[in-house]
């Protein structure tokens, strides 16, 4: 296989993956990010093409896949043909693809990978052929019947099209719809992720981790995110494919057996991580497919790690100089210091463990095992401590991973589902204890000590914490500038900056969209990093590489004053505002407006007041009486409206920035800085308002020329 592509493809909605998409990760999902930048990076990429978010926006709209983007969508696979020389449905030499659905978050409940799409009987004859192995062209299809039944159709014994175009349509309509599935709804729910953000699907070519003894699958962490510590660790599983490492259902081998049966892909391998590692400074996760010997990378992300690892690999990448001291604090999260600061292990008292298996995330938890997420839910919401133990879990298990206190599973490695959530959830898990441990525990009261992979019966004493935790602790507050046990409240007021709306119970600190960025460059005409970053409350690092990313799509442009809307850009907002527009309560967002209204005749008058004291005096802010008069207004206006304006990021989430921007505001003006007061440019809390008003216009479906006529926008 090529990992070239002779033509590049350039289009509204696909897009090829070739290392110069130059979209976000908003348009084109995580997956499709990492595809291309690795390409980018010069890496062992099958070639790619991504379906944005803008097609998912469409399909919302019309319920069905329009005949333009399918057009596209043919025109890609043609690309990935030309790529692979190989042909789509062909009897010789036929193209096989995946499907992945990819958010700009990785979330669990989106639909499952579909592999081997394409195949027929006439390709599965053909492959045979080719290969001389019959037996892996058999196993092929058997895979993909069974994940097409599963994950398109919903049902085991379904028909699956014959027609490889119909495969590829009905699957990406099925990774579209996904992203409502309830379980996905689950996660965003719990994670304060906007429903708006919407989904890509990413198409790539084929690669066999099935062929023959030469061949395999795995997963590669470049430090271990267990504990945080290098060097690399992952897992490899011989005859394997895709989802069979992270599926669970398979307990895989360490990666030191590929490193003894194929050396030379093991070293090339172990480069690649620790490129991708420097180069995204921060701990990767890298799936990765070995066919008949070659070596194939599909996809690497920042790792979901465990808080030890977290507190870990802060400190040593400081050490090793990929960060800075400021970013290894901004990685640490005080619930993290706090969870290393809990004794993680138990002391036994010489019992022998019910079970023990591969430790996936340390910690210590007892409760009262339960085999189903839903009991396991509804006893946790009743004040129950439970235990979720299954045979593997997967993402239709999220809402019992997050209801138990810790995780054990009969099958799969420390790279399964179950090991992945947990870690991400900061739950204890121990994984591959072997069948039977479901039975076996089913209502007994037990502790799991996910460090040390044991199910233990009882409640188990604590052990004291590690000197090394400790140390580490140590480290981070001294860079903090507090004493070691002030660190979780000083990394609290830290990330109090970008919490806004903690009253109301909207989650603002959710990624910064396109949208976002689009509509703030687009309101305040020429916009610089800092003021972007001091208005979404993110690091100017941040903006000003989601800036860098407008500015190579064509959207934005730089000038001396900052960036700008490009004419291209221009639509692609109107464009983003449109669809926003659609997902959002009419009625409710009018009545929301007639409210707003209400309040905008009165801030006017304050602002007014505060500029002039009649309407022919400047306002000179000698007579300190007049001015606070006037602040005390402005204070008590905007207590006032707090309760609205947290209500309408439940109506927009992309609206919920505004209550922080607002109490920042009022929060400066109350330590003396008047600037925030009407001061253009900056976030004023007069431009902010202003801000406010022109979306409310917007999403309303008005302009601010009829609004304006009306007396509400002047």
């Amino acid at each position: 296989m090529t990992a070239g592509a002779e033509q590049a493809l350039r289009t509204d909605t696909v897009v090829e993956l070739d290392g110069t998409c130059g979209l976000s990760r908003d348009r084109i999902g995580g997956k499709a990010w990492s595809i291309d930048h690795m390409r980018a990076l010069g890496l062992p990429v099958p070639p790619a093409f991504v379906i944005t978010t803008d097609a998912w926006a469409d399909f919302t709209r019309r319920g069905a896949i329009a005949e333009e983007i399918w057009a596209q969508v043919r025109t890609g696979i043609a690309m990935i043909e030309r790529g692979t020389g190989r042909g789509f449905g062909a009897e010789r030499r036929p193209l096989l693809v995946s499907v992945r659905s990819g958010a700009a978050i990785s979330m669990p409940g989106m639909m499952d990978t579909v592999l081997n799409l394409g195949m027929t009987e006439a390709v599965q004859r053909a492959l045979a052929e080719e290969t001389r192995n019959p037996v892996y062209a058999n196993d092929t299809r058997e895979r993909f019947v069974h994940q097409y039944r599963e994950t398109v159709l919903g049902d085991p014994t379904g028909p699956v099209p014959a027609d490889p175009w119909d495969q590829l349509r009905g699957a990406i309509e099925a990774v579209f719809r996904s992203w409502d599935s309830a379980r996905a709804k689950t996660y965003r729910r719990n994670r304060g992720v906007p429903d708006t953000l919407g989904t890509a699907v990413t198409v790539q070519a084929m690669v066999f981790g099935n062929l023959d003894e030469l061949s395999g699958t795995g997963v590669l962490f470049s430090r271990n995110p267990n504990t945080g510590d290098g060097p690399v660790y992952g897992e490899w599983l011989v005859g394997g494919q895709g989802e069979d490492v992270v599926s669970g259902r398979l307990t895989p081998r360490p990666l030191d057996e590929l490193a003894a049966t194929q050396p030379g892909v093991h070293e090339r391998l172990i480069a690649a991580a620790q490129l991708l590692e420097r180069d995204g400074r921060d701990i990767q996760d890298v799936e990765f497919t070995v066919e008949s010997g070659t070596l194939w990378l599909l996809q690497s992300r920042a790792a979901k790690r465990s808080a030890r690892a977290a507190v870990r690999a802060a400190v040593a990448m400081v050490d090793e100089g990929l960060i800075g001291a400021d970013e290894a604090l901004d990685r640490v999260t005080a619930e993290q210091v706090r969870e290393v600061l809990r004794p993680a292990s138990g002391d036994t008292g010489g019992q022998e463990p019910l079970t023990r298996g591969e430790s996936a995330c340390p910690g210590l938890a007892s409760g009262v095992v339960v085999t189903d997420p839903d009991e396991a839910e509804a006893r946790a919401e009743a004040g129950e401590d439970v235990i979720l133990v299954r045979p593997t879990t997967s993402p239709d298990d999220l809402h019992g991973m997050i209801a138990a206190r810790a995780i054990v599973t009969e099958l799969g490695g420390t790279t399964s589902h179950a090991a992945l959530v947990s870690r991400e959830l900061g739950r204890p898990c121990v994984v591959g204890c072997g069948p039977g441990v479901v039975d076996a525990l089913t209502g007994r009261t037990v502790t799991v000590d996910g460090g040390a992979g044991l199910v233990l019966a009882g409640e188990v004493t604590a052990k004291p914490v590690e000197v090394a935790v400790l140390d580490d602790i140590r480290r981070l507050a001294h860079w903090a500038g507090v004493d070691a046990d002030q660190l979780p409240v000083r990394l609290e007021e830290r990330g109090a900056a970008t919490e806004s709306a903690a009253q109301e119970g909207i989650t603002v600190n959710a990624p910064i969209t396109e949208l976002e960025v689009l509509r703030l460059v687009g309101i305040k005409g020429r916009v610089n990093a800092d003021n972007l970053a001091a208005s979404l409350s993110v690091e100017v690092s941040e903006i000003a590489s989601r800036c860098a990313d407008l500015v190579t799509a064509g959207l934005c442009a730089t000038t001396p004053a900052g960036f700008r809307l490009t004419p291209e850009g221009r639509p692609r907002l109107e464009q983003l505002l449109a669809a926003e527009r659609d997902t959002v309560d009419h009625a409710a967002i009018t009545a929301a407006y007639d409210e707003f209204c209400v309040y905008n005749a009165d801030l006017k008058v304050i602002i007014t007041d505060w500029q002039m004291k009649d309407p022919a005096t400047v306002n000179d802010h000698a007579d300190a009486e007049y001015d606070a008069a006037v602040l005390a207004r402005l204070t008590g206006t905007h207590q006032n409206l707090r309760p609205l304006i947290g209500r309408l990021g439940g109506i927009a989430p992309r609206l919920a920035r505004y209550l922080g921007r607002l109490d920042r505001a009022v929060e400066r003006i109350g330590d003396g800085d008047l600037t925030y007061v009407a001061r253009p440019i900056m976030d004023s809390y007069h431009t902010v308002w202003f801000e406010l008003h022109e979306d409310l216009i917007g999403l309303c479906g008005l302009t601010r020329a009829e609004e304006a006529a009306a007396g509400r926008a002047h």
